[in-house]
């Protein structure tokens, strides 16, 4: 059972962790966060997670109270006081107690919070998932803020169609990315084609990407027309909790009989195969 969080640098018993109701985040919805997992007492990739949480940051005009270093002790204090080694974690910044209930303050409050392992994670099931389409662009898609309205709004659309996620369509034409995960296409030649702007560059994305390109696919990082759903072979999703998850349906189109392609289970292997890279090395 997980005991603490750290807020603004102190750890503080869950049962205390509260902010103040003037917060941004609570007032306006302005903050930005990000999550990863702890796997045999080490954050996986903590170095690109943290570089993404600053650039969100200093997107959104807040300053992170200490540095990258102090940062990383923060965290490995906490899965310690904790005694986990095994975690989902995440890292919070937001816009501060306001005054006027909209401008950002001097000082955001930033939290570090820590969850059991979900056991949802990594389960590479030979079923893929069915997902639906659904027409939307985020905002400030390349920073990870605490905004998933759309996302959240959509859950009983998802629901009632049969499906368990959605991917965005841009303009009803450009295939973009889910609410929580970076999506891929396999084509007929094996290609794997993924979105290249307007999304939000994940760090498990990256990994499948170095990945599959070090075991001789092809991988495309470019636009993908909606029209491609319909030429694909395979299709999964890739994220800090999903890993790579095979995607079984779109709407109406079936991919092979709805369970997991060659392709998909193979990176599957792959991404396990840098986790294990990862660490070892540390």
């Amino acid at each position: 059972m997980i005991k603490y969080y750290n807020i603004n640098g102190q750890q503080v018993a869950v049962e205390n962790a509260t902010l103040h109701v003037s917060d941004l985040s609570i007032l306006r919805g302005y903050g930005i966060f990000d999550y990863f997992l702890a796997r045999e007492g080490h954050p996986l990739f903590l170095d690109d997670y943290l570089n993404r949480f600053y650039r969100s940051a200093a997107e959104l005009y807040l300053e992170i109270p200490f540095d990258k270093a102090t940062m990383k002790q923060h965290i490995y204090d906490l899965l310690q006081a904790n005694e986990v080694r095994e975690a989902g974690i995440r890292l919070l910044l937001t816009g501060g107690y306001s005054l006027d209930g909209y401008t950002p303050a001097e000082t955001p409050n930033l939290l570090i919070m820590m969850y059991d392992l979900p056991g949802s994670a990594w389960e590479f099931s030979t079923q893929g998932i069915k997902i639906i389409t659904h027409p939307f662009q985020r905002e400030l898609p390349e920073v990870k803020t605490i905004n998933y309205s759309t996302g959240i709004r959509m859950l009983k659309t998802v629901k009632e169609r049969g499906a368990t996620d959605l991917i965005y369509v841009d303009k009803g034409e450009w295939i973009r990315e889910s609410a929580r995960s970076n999506f891929f296409l396999v084509l007929p030649n094996q290609t794997i084609v993924t979105a290249d702007e307007k999304i939000l560059w994940g760090i498990t994305r990256r990994q499948v990407i170095d990945a599959a390109r070090a075991a001789g696919y092809t991988v495309e990082e470019r636009d993908m027309h909606i029209s491609e759903l319909e030429l694909a072979e395979e299709a999964f999703f890739t994220s800090t909790i999903k890993g790579v998850m095979a995607i079984g349906q779109i709407d109406d189109k079936v991919y092979g009989e709805g369970s997991i392609g060659k392709v998909t289970k193979a990176l599957q292997a792959l991404f396990v195969g840098k986790v294990k890279e990862y660490l070892a090395g540390k």
